[in-house]
């Protein structure tokens, strides 16, 4: 196997996982590369934001869901066509957010 960082070859001891990096510089090298480069691990304030936007799209569109399909009018502040549009509003920004990861 080589080294993911300067391509060295590792050797395998057979015990455990195998190794991805030939010495703790190269692995510090990674650690710092992939904190520049914002990949592949992303900022927990990143991953809230998406868990906000996945969340408030998921309730509006429950809320229309409900506005549509229920039998007897329910009292709702906003319209069908209100709550479809902030949910629209709200996929376009989680998918700009995941576009640029």
């Amino acid at each position: 196997m080589e080294c993911l960082v300067c391509g060295s070859l590792i050797g395998d001891n057979g015990l455990g996982r195998p190794r991805l990096y030939c010495s703790a510089a190269c692995k510090q090298r990674a650690y710092r590369a992939r904190i520049w480069a914002g990949t592949p691990r992303q900022s927990s304030a990143l991953r809230r934001r998406e868990a906000h936007l996945a969340c408030a799209l998921m309730g509006k569109a429950a809320c229309v869901h409900v506005l549509l399909t229920e039998p007897e009018p329910i009292v709702l502040q906003g319209s069908a066509s209100a709550l479809t549009e902030a949910a629209l509003e709200d996929a376009r920004e989680l998918l700009h957010v995941l576009e640029h990861r």
